[in-house]
């Protein structure tokens, strides 16, 4: 690949944050590149606060048009885990230890076919 790489760094914000059943929830990213930014925002319905991060995530991920060096910005590490997990994750077939499929794999298989062709990395940051 001999065309440079451009760095876009990706803000992920969602509210509420608890752990568990959400009724509605909303979330909204920015992408940032070479000083112009690109913003979403979306409101759900019943969710649960990881889902809704990786909601957020997807969308984000579904404005990139070019491979890039992606720095996601978040205060989500449950996003950084399973990004380190889904290597794993698809050499068992999906599956996580005990043969049971990660928790929200059908949105972390949309993942893992959005990151293909970007370097990724999370940098865990309070977001407001």
């Amino acid at each position: 690949m001999d065309q440079k790489m451009e760095q876009v760094d990706i803000f992920l914000y969602f509210h509420p944050k608890r752990i568990g059943k959400i009724k509605e929830g909303t979330y909204k990213y920015t992408l940032s590149c070479r000083g112009q930014q690109i913003t979403g925002e979306e409101k759900t319905g019943e969710t649960t606060e990881y889902r809704l991060a990786l909601l957020c995530l997807i969308s984000a991920l579904q404005r990139m048009r070019r491979p890039s060096l992606l720095t996601i910005h978040t205060d989500c590490r449950y996003l950084q885990n399973g990004h380190q997990s889904i290597p794993a994750w698809k050499e068992n077939g999906w599956t996580r230890v005990g043969n049971q499929e990660p928790r929200n794999a059908d949105l972390w298989k949309q993942v893992d076919k959005l990151f293909m062709g970007h370097a990724v990395r999370f940098k865990i940051e309070k977001m407001d």
